[in-house]
């Protein structure tokens, strides 16, 4: 009798765990599958079957993220425990398994391009790729040229290239703040690259501020 109770209590937790699970799953997926609406929402599609299929493609972008963080996160804690008395070696296995999950996220990342492209074009890509990101980058190409009004060609399109570089890497940051993170890097390089062309950027920025002011805008 007794073997019998605790057969029924192993059943009644794995499946009481299995039914966590499940619905934690569902919980996400609902999350993921409403941002990927949002972003599909705001594009044009041939077909409403081209739709889905890039809504799943999104989907399927942001699971793979955030299974590869957990992954990592639950392995370089395991590392920290186990080595926790040898500090050279704890660091050289967190740091190898850091670039192994670097190297998995490019793989992914040159995968997601490419599925992409099979059915999208150049403009709907970029669509996406800015729903990913918030619109960082346009949005911040926009301000650059309304602050500075004055910009050469060749300087709005160095600032074009680098704000797209910081998007292609925002694009696999697994929270908002990685995401913003990597525009805050290219526009500190930017800002340097504008004072050298001979840009007063505190100036321009102050009287920018207040032109958006005067409309209005809080910044």
């Amino acid at each position: 009798m007794r073997n019998i109770l605790t057969t029924l209590c192993i059943v009644l937790f794995v499946f009481a765990n299995a039914k966590c699970a499940t619905t934690e799953d569902d919980e996400y997926t609902k999350v993921i599958r409403g941002r990927a609406d949002k972003i599909v929402d705001e594009l044009t599609f041939d077909s409403n079957d081209q739709k889905i299929r890039v809504r799943d493609l999104i989907m399927d972008h942001y699971r793979f993220l955030n299974d590869a963080e957990e992954s990592r996160n639950a392995d370089v804690a395991e590392i920290r425990e186990e080595f926790a008395d040898n500090t050279e070696l704890r660091n050289a296995k967190i740091d190898l398994r850091k670039a192994e999950q670097e190297l998995k996220i490019r793989d992914h990342h040159f995968a997601f391009n490419a599925e992409l492209k099979l059915i999208l074009t150049e403009e709907q890509i970029d669509g996406v790729k800015n729903g990913l990101t918030y619109n960082v980058c346009p949005n911040t190409f926009a301000a650059f040229q309304d602050m500075i009004q004055n910009l050469k060609p060749e300087e709005k399109e160095q600032i074009h290239i680098w704000l797209l570089e910081a998007r292609e890497h925002a694009i696999d940051g697994g929270s908002s703040k990685e995401k913003h993170g990597w525009f805050g890097k290219y526009k500190g390089r930017i800002n340097n690259y504008l004072s050298k062309q001979g840009y007063d950027l505190n100036k321009l920025s102050e009287e920018w501020h207040d032109r958006m002011r005067a409309k209005g805008i809080e910044l």
